[in-house]
């Protein structure tokens, strides 16, 4: 009987060890920040308000929003688990509180981490464009007058080659 007990102990501490260090959103808890809102199902935070936007992070139910602007069908988020800013379908932000995860840097893949690194640095730059492929005001395609293409000044991070494992790495021990 104990050898069998010892052993769902060790299975026990095995499975939650490989949980994802995500903890459950707390509805009692209060925010001195407005806005405060949660996802009403699991929602894909994008780098812009399109479907064609580059998927940030996958957000489970219940993970808490800061919403300050809208985008036709889209409103523009903070995870303030993640510090990090993007576009959901205002459809499945709600008021109210839904108990649920909290997503947590741990969680997310290299790949989410190169697109959140990518996003940030280009909504930095002030200008219009800040890589090769963006267009400018007048539709036309930005190329060599870019700020990643012309040397000094701006540097944005245009392309997932240009993100090193050291960012990475940093961007995982912030927070």
């Amino acid at each position: 009987m104990t050898r069998i007990t010892n052993i769902c102990m060790v299975a026990a501490s095995f499975l939650l060890a490989q949980t994802p260090s995500a903890r459950a959103a707390d509805c009692a808890q209060e925010s001195p920040r407005d806005k405060k809102a949660y996802t009403s199902a699991a929602v894909n935070l994008r780098g812009a308000p399109s479907t064609y936007g580059d998927i940030l992070a996958a957000l489970p139910e219940g993970q808490t929003v800061y919403a300050f602007g809208s985008y036709g069908d889209w409103s523009r988020v903070n995870v303030a688990a993640l510090n990090v800013a993007g576009y959901i379908a205002t459809r499945y932000i709600s008021d109210e509180c839904i108990e649920g995860r909290e997503i947590a840097r741990a969680d997310l893949s290299n790949a989410n981490i190169v697109a959140i690194l990518l996003s940030q640095s280009q909504s930095r730059y002030s200008g219009s464009c800040p890589c090769p492929f963006y267009s400018d005001r007048a539709g036309r395609r930005c190329g060599a007058r870019s700020a990643y293409s012309r040397p000094g000044g701006a540097s944005p991070l245009c392309y997932k080659s240009d993100v090193t494992d050291a960012m990475i790495r940093s961007f995982r021990a912030e927070l």
